[in-house]
C-alpha cells in the first residue's frame, strides 16, 4: 500500500474527527427510534477520493447515526495504490465508528452494466464479485443481505427494467433509492407501494462530503443498533429526506410532524377591535415544514407558513365579524413538503380554542 496515501488518509480523518458534530435533530415517532442514515458511499478502495476513516468522520460530523461504506465490487481505479480488498473499508472504519458512537454497516455495490445495487449487512464481500447481477444477488441472499436498487434513473429515464424485474421476481431486491445525491426519481415513487419496496435516500458520495448537503434515509427502528436497522429496513419503516422534501409512509411522516411541531399559543384570545392573530408554532427539528391551510371554520381565514428548522414561526390568522365569542375548533393543514404518495401530501389537524378576552 502506498505509505503516503495511508498517512494522508490518517491526517484527513484526524482533522475531520476534530470538527463539531451537527446535531441534526429529528424526532422519534411512536414506538420507534428515528435514525439518520446514509447507506451509499465510496472510498479509495473503489472510485472514491478519501480514506474510509474520513468517510466515517464526515458522517459523524453531519449528524448521522448509521453509515455504510459501499465500494464497488469490480471497479477500483486506485488499485496501483490500494489493494482491492473489499473487506478493508469496513475493517478500517469500524474502530473510529465505535469511538464516535456511529453504527457502521458492512456493504458493497454490485453492478451489471449501468444497473447497480447495494447489498447491506454482507459477511463476505469478496464473494460478491462478478458481472452478472442476478447471480451476484443470489449470493448476497445467501449472506442474508438487504439489497436495494441504486439510482434507478441514472443515465436514462427510470423504468422497471427487465434485469430488475427478474431480480425482484426472485425476491432478490427489497428497496430502491428514491433519492440519490441531489436527484429525486419521480418515476420510482409509484413503485414503493405497488411493489412493496423500502424507500432509501443516499449520498453516493465520492469526493469530500459537504456539511448539511447530503440526503438522509430516516429509519424508524425498534432498537438503535445494527439489528434494529436491519429489521426496520426489511419491514419498510423508512423515509427519504433531501433538503426541504420528505417522502414516506403517512404513519411515519405524521409521527415526525407531531414530534417536531409544538403550538405555543393553542388558545387565541379575541379582543375588541382586533381581527388577526399570530399562531406561534415551534419547530424542534432540522426538517423544515411548509404548511397550507386546507380547511377550518367558515369565520376564519389563513394562508400558508414555512416552519423553518429549529425556530418559531408566527402564522397569521384572521377572523370575521361573525366569529363566536368562544369556540373549540380544528385547522386542517396540508404539509406540502411531506409526500405520502405520488400527488398526495400529509394532512394534519391542529386543535385550537378561541376565547373572548375578559
Amino acid at each position: 500500500m502506498n505509505r503516503r496515501l495511508f498517512l494522508l488518509g490518517l491526517i484527513w480523518a484526524t482533522l475531520a474527527a476534530a470538527q463539531v458534530r451537527d446535531a441534526l435533530p429529528v424526532p422519534d415517532v411512536p414506538g420507534y427510534k428515528t435514525l439518520k442514515c446514509d447507506f451509499h458511499s465510496h472510498t479509495v478502495f473503489s472510485d472514491g477520493d478519501v480514506w474510509p476513516t474520513l468517510r466515517v468522520a464526515e458522517a459523524w460530523r453531519d449528524g448521522l447515526d448509521v453509515f455504510a461504506l459501499s465500494d464497488h465490487s469490480d471497479y477500483n481505479p486506485h488499485k496501483q495504490d490500494v489493494q482491492p480488498d473489499l473487506a478493508r473499508p469496513y475493517a478500517l472504519g469500524q474502530g473510529l465508528a465505535e469511538r464516535l458512537g456511529l453504527i457502521l454497516i458492512p456493504a458493497i455495490e454490485v453492478a451489471e452494466g449501468d444497473t447497480h445495487c447495494n447489498a447491506l449487512f454482507v459477511t463476505d464481500p469478496m464473494a460478491l464479485r462478478g458481472t452478472k447481477l442476478q447471480e451476484v444477488l443470489r449470493r448476497a441472499r445467501q449472506q442474508d443481505a438487504f439489497v436495494f436498487w441504486n439510482h434507478p434513473g441514472w443515465k436514462q429515464t427510470a423504468e422497471w427494467f427487465p434485469i430488475i424485474a427478474a431480480a425482484y421476481d426472485e425476491k432478490l431486491i427489497q428497496g430502491v433509492e428514491l433519492v440519490n445525491g441531489s436527484t429525486f426519481y419521480a418515476e420510482a415513487f409509484p413503485w414503493i407501494e405497488e411493489k412493496s419496496l423500502t424507500i432509501l435516500a443516499n449520498s453516493d458520495v465520492h469526493q469530500l462530503a459537504t456539511r448539511r448537503n447530503r440526503p438522509v434515509t430516516l429509519v424508524f427502528a425498534g432498537t438503535a443498533d445494527a439489528a434494529g436497522v436491519r429489521e426496520a429496513l426489511f419491514a419498510r419503516r423508512t423515509a427519504a429526506w433531501m433538503g426541504g422534501e420528505v417522502w414516506g409512509g403517512e404513519q411515519y411522516l405524521k409521527g415526525l410532524w407531531e414530534g417536531a411541531i409544538k403550538v405555543e399559543n393553542p388558545v387565541l384570545t379575541k379582543r375588541p377591535g382586533v381581527s388577526s392573530f399570530a399562531l406561534r408554532m415551534r419547530n424542534l427539528s432540522a426538517i423544515p415544514f411548509r404548511a397550507r391551510l386546507h380547511q377550518g371554520p367558515s369565520w376564519l381565514r389563513g394562508g400558508g407558513a414555512e416552519l423553518r428548522p429549529e425556530s418559531v414561526t408566527a402564522g397569521q390568522l384572521s377572523i370575521a365579524k361573525d366569529a363566536p365569542a368562544s369556540a373549540s375548533f380544528e385547522l386542517e393543514l396540508e404539509i406540502t413538503n411531506l409526500h405520502v404518495a405520488p400527488g398526495k401530501n400529509l394532512m394534519v389537524r391542529l386543535p385550537l380554542r378561541l376565547e373572548q378576552a375578559p
